[in-house]
């Protein structure tokens, strides 16, 4: 028992990241939001694919298409759940002073559609990774 528990106090000193991730709660939040809000929505309505921009790490560049994509959507739509999410990217956003009309400059549109709840679960993904990860 005991080698078990110097065995594990080691693993957590040499991972320093998986023993203590970064907790972002605006970001912990939108998970919520988004895992409500997918439970509501049907598969007609579609969205620009964002998951090549999940395949290359989920930066800075996901995050503000998806702000972009949600906020265009939001608005037409009028939905509670949708706008918080919307209002709550944009804290995350400001609290990283990112400035998103630049960084969406180089992102290419994508050519393809998903479903909402696609891109919902793509965002819940990359806030996982992110948290994880620290960035």
């Amino acid at each position: 028992m005991m080698t078990f528990v110097l065995v594990s106090t080691v693993a957590l000193l040499i991972s320093p990241c998986a023993a203590n991730p970064i907790y972002n709660m605006n970001l912990n939040n939108i998970i919520d939001l988004v895992q409500e809000y997918s439970k509501t929505l049907n598969e007609s309505i579609y969205v620009e694919d964002v998951t090549h921009l999940v395949e290359s790490g989920c930066g800075n560049n996901f995050i503000c298409k998806v702000h972009e994509i949600l906020e265009n959507h939001a608005t037409k739509q009028q939905k509670y759940k949708e706008k918080e999410i919307v209002r709550n990217l944009e804290v995350f956003i400001n609290g990283t002073n990112v400035n998103c009309t630049e960084v969406l400059k180089t992102v290419p549109k994508a050519r393809t559609e998903k479903p909402i709840p696609a891109l919902l679960e793509n965002l819940k993904i990359c806030i996982q990774k992110r948290n994880f990860s620290g960035k």
